[in-house]
């Protein structure tokens, strides 16, 4: 009795044993199991239709310098509010819908814009995705209870716990909001979506902030004038083959401040070319001619306007920034005792924008 309850034993301890023992399998036979192919990205629906259009619309911008005036969407045309408006709400449902957003087709209502050039004076030179997110919502609200988008999205500076906070920047000493023009507002959308079609649906951490490469021509800034390009080899003379874009900068900055003369007048006058051939201007022309010379010599460069403090008082005031180094330098060559970097001026009362081209 005792043998066979001890057999039993073993055959039961053999079998639980054999049991828990993984049973083998032969890696190419059908035992495999198959792993199911992610679905490839496809954009196969009107919603990605748009999304596509509003890619194919940055593809404008930098051939062009400029969004396109309107895009085709499965043979209907949308005017650019409407396709920043769907940008805006795109963005939103795919947050919120990330596999179910092309299933049900956004809503666009009508709706206006403007075309400002002012009131850009976002700092930093990149916008990281939380704060385009906040920047499409306030678009979108806007145009919701106005039918209208915006002229410009204010990031707040009072409060630390909003998704849209940034602290204020400071121009020479006074502090002044974040502000984003429509303008800017709609090439950091398309440039987005141009990084979510090309990544197969994933969002950038961080875009450029940047509405224009600040490196081609413009109104009253040309570029490839002869009259320019002679006068940034003279500016440049004595500097080295391999001189770097900072040396370049301050030959370009030198030059414009100490050989050309301020005059009093009120806007533009006389361009880029006027100003170099009578060696002279008032602020807005001086900046119109250093600004074709940097770009000439393929630095960045673009107009800063604000109500700037002076000895004299307050007086409106266009000056150059330069980019080299990573970083914008305020280069005001209407005054003789100005640096690099460092202006005469004590602040700026108001901000009113950085311009890529200046409109008056």
């Amino acid at each position: 009795m005792k043998k066979y309850f001890f057999t039993a034993l073993i055959c039961a301890a053999t079998m639980f044993a054999c049991a828990c023992e993984p049973k083998p399998v032969d890696p190419d036979g059908p035992d495999v199991p198959e792993v199911p192919d992610e679905p490839a990205f496809s954009l196969d629906s009107y919603n990605g239709h748009f999304v596509e259009a509003i890619a194919e619309a940055y593809d404008t911008f930098q051939s062009t310098g400029s969004l396109p005036v309107t895009v085709n969407v499965e043979g209907l045309t949308y005017t650019k509010g409407k396709y920043i408006l769907a940008a805006c709400k795109l963005l939103e449902k795919i947050d919120a819908e990330p596999d179910t957003w092309q299933d049900t087709e956004v809503d666009l209502p009508p709706v206006t814009f403007g075309d400002e050039y002012r009131y850009n004076t976002y700092d930093p030179d990149v916008i990281d995705m939380a704060h385009v997110r906040y920047m499409a919502g306030r678009l979108a609200a806007f145009a919701a209870e106005r039918g209208s988008l915006p002229n410009y999205v204010t990031f707040p500076s009072d409060n630390t716990d909003s998704p849209g906070y940034m602290p204020k920047l400071t121009m020479v000493v006074t502090e002044h909001d974040n502000m984003m023009n429509l303008r800017a507002c709609m090439v950091v959308l398309c440039r987005v979506f141009h990084y979510f079609k090309e990544h197969e649906g994933k969002w950038p951490e961080e875009v450029s902030s940047w509405p224009s490469d600040y490196m081609g021509p413009a109104r009253n800034c040309p570029t490839d004038d002869p009259l320019v390009q002679s006068t940034l080899q003279e500016a440049l003379k004595g500097l080295s083959a391999d001189a770097t874009p900072r040396q370049k900068a301050e030959a370009i900055f030198a030059y414009t401040r100490d050989e050309w003369e301020w005059e009093n007048y009120s806007n533009t006058k006389k361009g880029a070319i006027g100003t170099i051939k009578e060696k002279g201007g008032n602020c807005c022309d001086l900046t119109h001619a250093t600004l074709a010379m940097c770009h000439a010599a393929g630095i960045p460069a673009r107009y800063l306007h604000g109500q700037c403090y002076f000895t004299s008082g307050v007086i409106g005031h266009v000056i150059p920034e330069i980019y080299v180094d990573g970083k914008w330098w305020i280069c005001d060559p209407s005054n003789n005792s100005a640096t690099f970097g460092t202006p005469t001026w004590k602040g700026m009362e108001t901000f009113n924008g950085r311009y890529y081209e200046l409109e008056f």
